[in-house]
């Protein structure tokens, strides 16, 4: 019944025409059927060959643009929900059965809005983050960067997840051929669009397009919502320093903690929700794996606020970005929020290191 209706609230949602939809996905869901497989050469995008090649695909089904264009955000939803659950069959302290987390995955507020409402495809990306995370927990590194290189080749913002995983490498002292084999694969999806003709310069610099935004915060729930007179030139470099002052905070946190799957956990949650909260020029979007992520803490005695956190600010974010963006202060409540929610789990992986201290946990080597 929970899967027919989460079927059935994104069917509702599929007529709706996002901004995004209008100015970005149409236009090139246009190109592929106008110009076919000659079209994956072209430079009308700036997202990178897998979902471009889903896209294409799409193109070849018989139904209009716009619903051929959520049906392969909807396939990422099912690859999301399939995901988390085989998170949690790892990690046991969650306290949720497999199927359990998929289907409440489908129903995290921005979740069901991404793909049905929205035509995005973070679910994608999303996806194998969850699954690199898994095979940490494993500790299987040659499986955790594989899916994480997947991960970037559909989303830029899957870097929020390096930290935490060259962090477990370090420690665990994992071999540089894992993070070489996971170049290579990011390689092989990504640069097919020069066989089509692409440049590859052109190729190459996908991802910086994605940078090129003039403003300091772009729609982000996060803390320089507080600073709406900043250029991007001006609070660039000092968001940069911020940021990473707090990484490095937190990895000596983690370094000095039990290496446990809750470290882990905690290490990965920390980076995908510290790095769109203090890095600069940061999308609506780009809390979008920490929220799914953090799903894993909602029994947790100490931090089940989390993921009630994330799911309201980003929830806010969504119905922001759906008016229009007309109105400054939910964001900067919603930031001011989710400030919270980053503070509580940096304390949380503080403790853990603290206990260690104390001698409450084994040292592991």
């Amino acid at each position: 019944m929970s899967l027919l209706i989460a079927a059935f609230a994104r069917v509702l949602m599929l007529p709706y025409v996002s901004e995004d939809a209008a100015i970005y996905l149409l236009p090139w869901m246009q190109e592929y059927r106008n110009h076919s497989a000659e079209a994956l050469g072209g430079e009308f995008s700036n997202y990178n060959f897998p979902y471009l090649f889903l896209m294409y695909t799409a193109s070849l089904l018989p139904i209009e643009p716009l619903y051929a264009i959520k049906t392969v955000s909807l396939i990422g939803d099912i690859l999301l929900a399939l995901s988390m659950a085989h998170l949690v069959r790892r990690y046991r302290p969650s306290g949720l059965e497999p199927a359990t987390a998929a289907v409440v995955t489908l129903f995290i507020p921005t979740v069901l809005l991404n793909a049905a409402m929205w035509g995005q495809c973070d679910s994608f990306y999303a996806a194998f983050l969850l699954l690199s995370l898994s095979y940490l927990l494993r500790n299987d590194a040659r499986r955790a960067w594989l899916f994480w290189a997947v991960a970037l080749a559909f989303k830029l913002q899957s870097v929020f997840f390096l930290p935490a995983l060259v962090l477990v490498s370090l420690r665990n002292r994992v071999s540089i051929i894992s993070p070489v084999f996971a170049m290579g694969i990011w390689a092989a999806l990504s640069l097919p669009p020069i066989l089509f003709g692409r440049s590859l310069l052109s190729t190459l610099g996908i991802y910086l397009k994605q940078t090129g935004e003039d403003r300091l915060v772009a729609g982000a729930a996060n803390i320089y919502e507080w600073f709406p007179g900043v250029t991007a030139e001006a609070g660039r470099i000092p968001a940069l320093i911020a940021c990473s002052v707090a990484l490095s905070g937190i990895a000596l946190a983690y370094w000095h903690a039990p290496d446990s799957p809750e470290s882990r956990i905690l290490l990965a949650l920390c980076v995908l929700a510290v790095c769109p909260f203090l890095l600069p020029q940061m999308h609506d979007r780009y809390f979008f794996a920490a929220e799914v992520l953090s799903l894993v803490l909602i029994r947790n005695s100490s931090l089940r606020w989390v993921p009630v956190i994330f799911a309201s600010t980003g929830l806010a974010v969504y119905v922001l970005y759906f008016s229009g963006n007309r109105y400054l202060w939910p964001l900067l409540i919603a930031s001011a929020i989710q400030a919270l929610a980053v503070l509580l789990l940096i304390r949380e992986l503080m403790k853990k290191r603290s206990a260690m201290k104390q001698g409450l946990f084994p040292v592991i080597r």
